[in-house]
């Protein structure tokens, strides 16, 4: 892994070198190139143009006056008869020309003064190593030095890069699934020479740090609130069961009704903070034996309808297939459980249908409904939205914990709803 942030780096330095390198080349061999042309067409044909007219100027005042001859420069006058024109040059046009001959390329100049031509033939390998010192030999000497300062702005390049690849490879190798933040080591890149690494590993660690404390602090927080709270709990619940076997009757057995449902309500409420609180990304699944749908949504749908016996509302069921799911009953209590209080909660006498097949269970109601916005909010903890029509209101702590513990085990939950029309839950389980 830290290979791999390594080279995501260096690569990006190593193809802007490479691009340096290849612009310096490309305008070098354009500057050879145009270097050559320049002492070819501009200097030997000026040069060639003025042997030329210095020789017919002489000629004009002496026609004795003899043909210039050098180591690289050889003379033809088309009306020297005792050194006659070679073939190969005595039909060029007038003008500078390239011509090889025996091998050697010859630039040949050919100029007219009076019905005489004067030929001027210039060595073209002088013009070759003329080139070469004055153009490619400068050209390569300015070329290596640039080399040599962008390989070495590229070394300083990784050097100063180098602490900041090290920090990413140390986050990006650690797992923070599965090991603690605290457990994050940087303290070798606080001798870093580098300044902003120093600041930036400084203010990693001071986070983690401040990370784990929080992180403690809840976990503290979930131990304590589910001791202390589920025992005095459990204490209403007994006395509520207790007051019951005393056969109430009117207001004192409604009291007493009031209590068992607000306390399981509270329950309930303290299961779903508790998993809320946990840091469980994945649930472990391999200890879990399967569990019927079909069976814990009848007993689900029994209790809750006693409890809301007062809506009128109509229930009915279809167990088109058996559906089983792997997870924890508390789990699968809480998902299930949640989603059909919503639908007897926002639902007075109206229609409750659950359908269940081999892969999901839908359940739909015929209550208050939500709008869109409702709906794109419905999954986020503690997300409350007015209904208008009534006084309900819905509350989105249910359904957050239901949207976790889905994603937990791999189930895929969606919600259609409709305004003043009903809401549609569908939860479909994982093979």
């Amino acid at each position: 892994m830290s290979r791999t942030t390594n080279n995501r780096v260096q690569s990006r330095l190593l193809r802007v070198f490479l691009l340096q390198l290849i612009l310096i080349s490309v305008v070098t061999i354009i500057g050879v190139i145009t270097a050559s042309l320049i002492v070819e067409r501009l200097l030997v044909n000026k040069a060639l143009q003025g042997e030329a007219d210095y020789y017919w100027n002489k000629h004009a005042e002496s026609e004795e006056f003899p043909l210039p001859e050098t180591l690289n420069l050889t003379s033809f006058l088309s009306s020297d008869t005792t050194r006659p024109v070679p073939v190969l040059f005595k039909n060029l046009p007038l003008g500078q020309h390239r011509v090889d001959q025996n091998q050697q390329r010859q630039i040949v100049h050919v100029s007219e003064r009076d019905g005489d031509r004067l030929y001027l033939l210039f060595a073209g390998g002088t013009v070759s190593k003329l080139a070469f010192y004055f153009g490619v030999l400068p050209l390569l000497l300015v070329l290596l030095t640039m080399y040599g300062f962008a390989f070495l702005t590229y070394q300083l390049s990784k050097q100063v890069v180098s602490p900041i690849t090290r920090l990413a490879s140390v986050i990006e190798r650690f797992d923070f699934n599965k090991r603690e933040a605290n457990e994050l080591n940087l303290a070798s890149l606080d001798q870093s020479s580098n300044s902003e690494t120093e600041i930036l590993a400084a203010a990693l660690n001071h986070f983690v740090q401040r990370s784990s404390a929080s992180i403690e602090r809840e976990r503290n927080f979930t131990r304590f609130a589910s001791h202390e709270l589920r025992t005095p709990l459990a204490v209403i619940q007994g006395s509520a069961s207790s007051l019951e076997l005393l056969e109430l009757e009117g207001a004192p057995a409604r009291a007493v009704q009031r209590i068992k449902r607000t306390s399981r309500q509270m329950g309930d409420l303290l299961n779903t903070l508790l998993l809320l609180a946990r840091e469980e990304s994945e649930a472990d699944t391999e200890n879990c034996e399967l569990l019927s749908v079909n069976d814990l949504t009848d007993t689900l749908l029994a209790q809750l309808s006693k409890v809301y016996s007062n809506k009128g509302n109509r229930i009915r069921i279809q167990h088109h297939e058996r559906l089983f799911a792997k997870a924890p009953e508390s789990v699968l209590s809480i998902v299930l459980g949640n989603v059909l209080g919503n639908a007897f909660s926002y639902t007075q006498d109206g229609d409750i249908q659950v359908s269940i097949d081999s892969t999901k269970i839908t359940i739909t109601d015929t209550g208050t409904g939500m709008d869109q916005n409702s709906i794109d909010q419905a999954f986020e903890p503690f997300f409350r939205a007015n209904n208008d029509s009534d006084s309900h209101q819905h509350q989105g702590l249910g359904l957050a914990i239901v949207k976790q513990s889905c994603r937990n085990y791999g189930w895929d939950i969606s919600l259609d709803s409709e305004k003043g029309v009903g809401t549609s839950v569908t939860i479909t389980f994982a093979a």
